[in-house]
């Protein structure tokens, strides 16, 4: 079969984004937009809508602004932009009023005011044109159309294509890396203890010239820091999420963030910073020093608000399940991580539903300290200063609340699951019956070997106990745990004791290589069905 492909009038994603950031960032370019788009159009005659759109209305705006005010030029510029709205909002309506709809219910349809469909027919069969002014503003509301309906939507599916194989540019894989520099870096400068609140107060002279280095790389220049007293770490968190929307719209490119956070060398899971910043024995106290866990509170914010936090979490119950001996540390600190995340996850919660308790709709308006201030006056049972607050505004991940999602997670083998698995168990709606809940959290600690096994027994069991009677039929049905239990035929070298505690013993089975749920003989049952299969 042939394979059809369309070419791009831009050569890539990053180029795509520059003309998107000449647009729609502040302060904009738009001459270098315009420019940019002519280049397109000279690439490819035939421009998807939403860029024709665009560069139509582009072109007369920047003419208008370029233009000398006098009253000829305000005539042409206003004759100019009557074509230039004419053709913007049949580009815009082809789809809808091919499908035998008037004008006003395809702008009703698409969100776009009477007002603009009124100013076409002004301009179209009018004697006289409306005023600069009123052209000026459909113009503005033009490009805001265009940026909800094209350039936002397309921004979260641009990719890069070799070849037909998806890849992420070198530029954006830089870009990823500088901003994750930058927000290890703030996140320390954000500490409760360092009390720097804008840019000009960090005392050393070599991390602050890095930031703002850092900062001018990934914002491409289009940031002014030039008086640091007035550059507040708040700000540039918000610009940072903005910032976020453009580089992290595929999964290529979050798989990247999280290489970057958990890789080998990763500050995360480095057992060097937690020791500095304070002696604490992980395995005994089974949590992190209270100084440790706020130095990565902004960085796990910023996951959170920019829905980047479950892909996050997968990954640390991925290092939780290693089985490598050299990365045990990694994997108890990443259990340690989910723990406090998934905490953290609860507060947001408990905090939201307060929030609707409280009908407090100013809520959206209030900066993260004022949030941080009134979950402190809400819960004042908990230190605001020493426990991990994420984005009080934004719920708990959607897939969390699933059982069907947490199901593969609690079943498979994990030694470290005992950490997190009540915190992860609460979330799931509708809630566990309380029996569930409880078998799951005691079936983990079964798995981590932290079972206390009680001293004292009645008898003393030797390896007679474990001999199969002779009277005992291995076809015969069992009874274990209360459940009459059929015993397959096929398991003739399983020994049965009724009179001691041992129920059911394997003697040849590797039980723990099973997989929660299944017994050994059913999963070589199933090998041999299968092999049965291949032979027929």
């Amino acid at each position: 079969m042939t394979e059809y492909h369309r070419i791009s009038a831009w050569y890539n994603t990053e180029e795509w984004f520059r003309a998107y950031n000449y647009i729609y960032s502040e302060p904009s370019d738009l001459n270098e937009a315009l420019n940019l788009l002519l280049i397109w159009k000279a690439r490819s005659p035939f421009l998807p809508s939403g860029v024709e759109s665009t560069l139509i209305l582009l072109q007369v705006y920047v003419q208008d602004v370029n233009s000398h005010d006098d009253s000829a030029s305000e005539r042409i510029i206003r004759l100019a932009y009557s074509s230039a709205i004419m053709r913007f909002v049949n580009h815009m309506f082809d789809s809808q009023t091919m499908k035998g709809q008037s004008l006003y219910n395809a702008a009703k349809y698409l969100g776009i005011p009477d007002w603009i469909v009124d100013l076409r027919h002004d301009t179209a069969h009018g004697n006289n044109l409306p005023t600069l002014e009123l052209f000026r503003e459909a113009t503005l509301f033009g490009f805001d159309w265009l940026r909800n309906n094209y350039w936002d939507k397309q921004k979260t599916q641009i990719q890069d294509f070799v070849t037909g194989v998806k890849v992420i540019s070198v530029g954006v894989q830089e870009r990823i890396e500088v901003l994750m520099n930058i927000f290890s870096t703030l996140s320390i400068c954000a500490h409760s203890k360092c009390r720097i609140k804008n840019l000009a107060e960090i005392p050393n002279p070599t991390m602050r010239q890095s930031i703002v280095d850092d900062l001018q790389y990934v914002f491409r220049g289009n940031i002014n820091l030039s008086k640091l007293k007035t550059v507040t770490i708040a700000n540039i968190v918000k610009n940072l999420d903005d910032l976020a929307k453009e580089l992290f719209h595929s999964k290529d490119m979050i798989n990247h963030m999280n290489k970057l956070l958990l890789g080998s060398n990763s500050l995360f899971l480095s057992k060097e910073l937690i020791t500095f910043m304070g002696p604490v024995n992980l395995i005994r106290k089974k949590d992190f020093n209270d100084n440790y866990v706020q130095c990565f509170e902004l960085l796990l914010t910023f996951l959170h608000t920019n829905n980047l936090l479950i892909d996050f979490i997968l990954e640390l119950i991925k290092i939780t399940r290693s089985q490598d001996e050299n990365s045990n540390h990694k994997a108890l600190i990443a259990a340690l991580w989910l723990k406090n995340i998934l905490a953290a996850l609860q507060r947001c919660k408990k905090f939201i539903a307060k929030t609707k308790m409280m009908n407090s709709e100013d809520i959206m308006s209030k900066t993260r300290k004022e949030l941080k201030t009134l979950y402190h006056h809400w819960f004042p049972n908990e230190n605001i200063d020493n426990i991990l607050l994420l984005d009080l505004q934004k719920g708990v991940p959607s897939e969390l609340t699933d059982i069907i999602f947490i199901q593969p997670i609690i079943s498979e083998y994990n030694p470290y699951l005992t950490y997190f698995v009540k915190n992860l168990l609460d979330f799931v709606e509708p809630a566990l019956p309380t029996g569930v809940f409880s078998k799951i959290c005691n079936l983990a600690k079964v798995i981590s070997g932290t079972v206390q096994k009680s001293g004292k027994t009645s008898k003393i069991y030797t390896v007679d106990d474990l001999k199969l009677p002779d009277h005992v039929d291995l076809t015969e049905q069992m009874d274990i745990d209360d459940e009459a239990v059929p015993l397959p035929t096929e398991c003739a070298d399983v020994e049965v004791n009724l009179y001691g505690v041992w129920k059911l013993a394997s003697k040849n089975y590797s039980w723990d290589t099973t997989p929660i749920g299944q017994l050994p003989w059913t999963v070589i049952n199933e090998q041999k069905t299968d092999q049965n299969c291949v032979d027929m």
